[in-house]
């Protein structure tokens, strides 16, 4: 499923239990709102991990790491794992200069289905 919100593109692939969204463009408040009802929409699953591959995120802002983290607390309540893929060297650098890198999973690349 592909998704155009405002100036940000997110594309969501299920396989079983785990589900990769794709992010690109720019986290801005309409991208935000749609991540928001997208993670709202896989609360009710259980399980299984979600992975969101940021690579093609033009921009990420405050705001935008707080939708990330408020992801993460909310798959955390029903047993699911958010782990955060691709970060580009200026996404990693954010996570590190808000102290984020010790509470949000940032790996490598995503497993591609």
């Amino acid at each position: 499923m592909r998704v155009d919100a405002g100036a940000l593109t997110m594309s969501v692939r299920r396989s079983g239990e785990d589900v990769v969204i794709e992010l690109a463009g720019e986290l801005d408040t309409a991208g935000r709102l749609r991540f928001r009802e997208q993670i709202g929409e896989l609360l009710g699953r259980g399980g299984g991990t979600v992975t969101v591959d940021v690579a093609g995120l033009r921009s990420i802002d405050i705001p935008g790491l707080a939708a990330l983290l408020r992801a993460d607390l909310l798959l955390r309540r029903v047993h699911c794992e958010l782990r955060i893929s691709s970060p580009t060297p200026a996404f990693a650098a954010l996570v590190h200069e808000t102290g984020l890198d010790g509470r949000l999973r940032v790996g490598e690349a995503a497993r591609r289905h």
